[in-house]
């Protein structure tokens, strides 16, 4: 199976119904679901686990800061930066450019925690999408994530 949007969906609702008490344990809980998300992510890449773990640290961080969203989308952006990573050598990865802007989601709010999850999984999931691994190999197929 490919990305898991539906997983992700769902591990955060469950995170946004119960979240744990310290930023730590939220950061974890993040990075379990992008864990559950990219695990099987195509082109394959051997780094999702190593990346969901660098996620968690500087998710930690993020949680720690006042003004947390530009530290959450560098962290993303880590994150997608260490699964393109394990692309290779097969594959030369360009992992999404632009910000995943969570900012611009925390702006408003949702109703529930169901509206919620599925917001930040539609968000996620689209900007993880929009990263491409190349073969460097003839015929230089190029690849989206998914």
């Amino acid at each position: 199976m490919p990305l898991d949007a539906v997983t992700l969906q769902s591990d955060l609702e469950a995170l946004f119904a119960a979240p744990p008490a310290s930023g730590a344990a939220c950061a974890g809980l993040w990075a379990a679901a992008m864990l559950d998300y990219a695990t099987a992510v195509v082109p394959p890449s051997t780094t999702v686990s190593v990346a969901a773990q660098t996620l968690a640290t500087a998710l930690a961080s993020a949680f720690a800061s006042p003004n947390a969203a530009p530290a959450f989308d560098a962290a993303f952006a880590a994150f997608a930066a260490s699964v393109g990573l394990g692309m290779a050598p097969a594959f030369a990865p360009t992992p999404p450019a632009a910000p995943l802007a969570v900012g611009d989601l925390l702006a408003g709010s949702q109703p529930t925690h169901a509206a919620a999850a599925a917001a930040f999984a539609a968000l996620i999931d689209e900007w993880f999408r929009a990263g491409i691994a190349t073969l460097v190999a003839p015929p230089f197929t190029v690849v989206a994530w998914s």
